[in-house]
């Protein structure tokens, strides 16, 4: 039997609502990620939800400032999606790249008929475009013929001085559709 999974990154107040990584403008996503939520949820499906969490001398923050630290309302989920957690398996993860925490790894070793899996959250350009490169190399490496998709009304990154928001958006979605990640 087939099985497909929701993956949510790093929906959380922290890059959405407060601290030095957030932007506000990402809160325009919310509702399509509380509807993917609630669909998966509703057919039965499994949702994963990857939480950015830092030990207060994490490594990322000798490039980015510190942000997200275990503890503080920045690495909470946002209200909105942590009504949901008690149905999600809510991984912490201390990088950009939720592929590669324990969590993750045991939940594919665990379900080896899974045959789609969908993306959503921020930041586009980082968390989210590492894991979904991460995973279609991984499902390529083992000549296993997962279907990723990634639903654009459902992702965004954030707008800096050092960081610009279209550009990265637009490059990063370029660079998965190019990967074989279908764009919906």
């Amino acid at each position: 039997m087939k099985k497909d999974l929701l993956v949510v990154v790093d929906m959380i107040n922290g890059f959405i609502n407060e601290g030095p990584l957030c932007d506000t403008s990402i809160q325009k996503i919310i509702p399509a990620n509380v509807d993917l939520v609630k669909q998966f949820l509703a057919e039965g499906k499994d949702v994963i939800a990857f939480r950015d969490v830092h030990e207060p001398n994490a490594i990322e923050f000798e490039f980015y400032p510190p942000h997200c630290v275990k503890g503080t309302l920045e690495s909470e989920l946002v209200d909105e999606l942590k009504v949901f957690q008690d149905k999600m398996l809510v991984i912490p993860k201390n990088t950009t790249n939720g592929f590669f925490t324990k969590e993750f790894q045991t939940y594919l070793k665990d379900h080896p008929n899974l045959s789609d899996v969908t993306i959503s959250g921020c930041c586009t350009d980082i968390c989210v475009f590492h894991f979904a490169i991460s995973l279609k190399t991984y499902s390529q490496t083992m000549d296993w013929p997962l279907k990723i998709h990634l639903i654009e009304k459902a992702v965004d990154t954030f707008d800096a001085s050092f960081h610009s928001k279209k550009g990265m958006q637009d490059a990063s979605l370029q660079m998965m559709k190019a990967a074989g990640i279908l764009i919906e």
